[in-house]
């Protein structure tokens, strides 16, 4: 089964490469609103550890470390659905009890905020659609 992150701030990653000579190395931008695939496919390289396969946005396909996807995930740079729809969640309670103290400060920024959120939430619903539309 697939899982689908999307990026919340862009950042450069190393593609790595094992071939002799390290010719396929190049430097890819992943920029904010990305929507990251993470694939099956896995692979175990000696001395390197476990790879995964993604997909970025259908275009770009690539093989990345398992520990350095932890470190984008943990670093807050990708986010699951999940975590995006906690954040919703999270938001929405701010913004009511923004009102509620009648806060008008923390009403605008928490609202941009939300605003934001559902934004990336409805990127990523959509494309996971897509997607479950294109595998059957």
């Amino acid at each position: 089964m697939d899982q689908h992150f999307i990026a919340v701030q862009s950042f450069s990653h190393q593609i790595e490469c094992f071939c002799p000579g390290s010719i396929h190395t190049e430097l890819l931008r992943i920029e904010e609103e990305d929507i990251i695939q993470l694939t099956d496919e896995r692979k175990y390289i000696a001395n390197h550890g476990w790879y995964v396969m993604i997909i970025v946005d259908d275009f770009y396909s690539f093989y990345i470390a398992l520990a350095d996807m932890e470190k984008y995930y943990m670093g807050g740079q990708i986010l699951s659905q999940e975590d995006i729809e906690l954040n919703v969640n999270y938001l929405q309670f701010q913004v009511d009890q923004s009102l509620d103290q009648h806060d008008e400060a923390k009403f605008k920024l928490v609202s941009q905020q939300l605003i934001e959120s559902k934004e990336r939430k409805m990127k990523l619903d959509n494309y996971m659609q897509t997607d479950e539309v294109t595998m059957i």
